[in-house]
């Protein structure tokens, strides 16, 4: 083995390491009572689950869900369908429920709109849902927009949906996103967000 190959090893297995330890067992919070329960990301059948069980069990007021419009999530069809957000968003449960589309269709999207609720409404302690992969890099862009008390909570998929290793990549260049925009309003060039 050459010293070229043995270091592209090395480098592939410390990367598999830093993302078992980043990605596979993220600080997590434990659910605590706060101001809003804001549900990260496309709000699909296992997530929103979670969403209501939490949401049954007391941990907030207010219910705040993510939805993309359609053709946000890039897969050319041009249509996104969430019916279990949608029997949410369109029910009057005991606890109050608001429904955004983020913009741009990114978790600094969300982040975005949760400091404006946070501001608008007062909110100094909040809770944020978030698949366990997606836990460190959630906590690291909303605490650029948020400054309150944030509580990350984590739910499993059965199977992750993209694939462990397709996962860690996909993670992977979102945490190095994130560190090429380190403001909560900074983006990239090319993917600004729509509104001014």
């Amino acid at each position: 083995m050459t010293w070229a190959a043995a270091s592209l090893l090395a480098l592939a297995l410390a990367w598999l390491l830093a993302c078992w330890a980043v990605l596979q067992h993220p600080r997590t919070d434990q659910p605590s009572r706060s101001d809003a329960l804001f549900v990260l990301g496309p709000p699909d059948r296992t997530r929103m689950a979670e969403a209501q069980r939490l949401m049954d069990a007391g941990v907030a007021p207010v219910l705040v869900i993510a939805v993309p419009g359609a053709g946000d999530l890039g897969d050319g069809s041009g249509r996104v369908h969430y019916p279990r957000a949608q029997q949410v968003c369109a029910a009057e449960p005991a606890y109050e429920v608001i429904c955004f589309r983020p913009d741009p269709s990114t978790t600094q999207g969300e982040a975005l709109r949760l400091r404006e609720l946070s501001e608008q409404r007062g909110w100094d302690h909040v809770s944020a849902l978030t698949y366990r992969q997606h836990v460190g890099r959630s906590r690291l862009i909303l605490e650029r927009c948020y400054a309150g008390e944030l509580d990350v909570l984590s739910f499993d998929y059965p199977q992750v949906p993209r694939g462990l290793l397709r996962e860690f990549a996909y993670q992977s260049g979102g945490f190095a996103k994130a560190w090429l925009t380190p403001g909560c309003d900074q983006q990239l060039p090319w993917r600004p967000k729509s509104r001014s």
